[in-house]
């Protein structure tokens, strides 16, 4: 890894074999590894390390302090927020994102579009939600509204969110009744009832 420092005409040391295209940005105090391709337009956080052989497609945003293994590939206008980090040989496809704090082992590979949420781990055991996660789904538009519920299912039972709730489909039916929301509160047991059926 090289940090890169600026010569004495005020322009970046690159590292070997490295390509940096115009309109690139990289703040004080990154690593970039030999090797290394940048697309157009890439955007990289304050204190971002890259290994050796990472390649960034087009309008790639990296938030602060995050961490690319060797050979991390990232496909065009993929985000990442800050203080993610990737193992070696991560691929991302284009337009995928992962919201801060988040962890992929090594190996780990995200079509394209991808979108995880802050603190998601990928590798041997994806945790989400702060649970270990054996299967999950989601629900939109169950009342017209377009609100969006997971359910998640782990070792020790199923976890709801939705919005600012976050607890077992028993509690979520029964505030949902409580506000007389009928729908959710038969609709969601339900769909619980039928994930837990099936094998996973």
């Amino acid at each position: 890894m090289k940090t890169y420092k600026t010569n004495s005409n005020g322009g970046w040391i690159v590292p070997s074999h490295s390509e940096i295209p115009a309109g690139t940005v990289i703040p004080d105090y990154s690593e970039i590894g030999c090797g290394c391709k940048l697309g157009n337009y890439c955007n990289l956080g304050y204190g971002c390390k890259l290994d050796i052989g990472c390649r960034l497609g087009y309008g790639a945003n990296l938030g602060s302090d995050c961490t690319l293994g060797t050979s991390c590939t990232l496909g065009s206008d993929c985000t990442l927020g800050s203080d993610c980090t990737l193992g070696t040989d991560c691929t991302l496809g284009d337009g995928c994102t992962l919201g801060p704090r988040c962890t992929l082992a090594d190996g780990c590979h995200l079509g394209d579009g991808c979108h995880l949420g802050g603190r998601c781990h990928l590798g041997d055991v994806c945790i989400w939600e702060g649970v270990a996660v054996l299967r999950f789904l989601t629900l939109a538009n169950v009342d017209g509204t377009g609100r969006q519920i997971l359910i998640i299912q782990h070792p020790n039972g199923v976890l709801v969110r939705a919005g600012c709730f976050r607890g077992t489909p028993e509690d979520f039916a029964a505030r949902a009744k409580e506000e007389g929301k009928d729908l959710y509160a038969s609709v969601i047991p339900a769909v619980v009832a039928a994930m837990l059926a099936t094998p996973t």
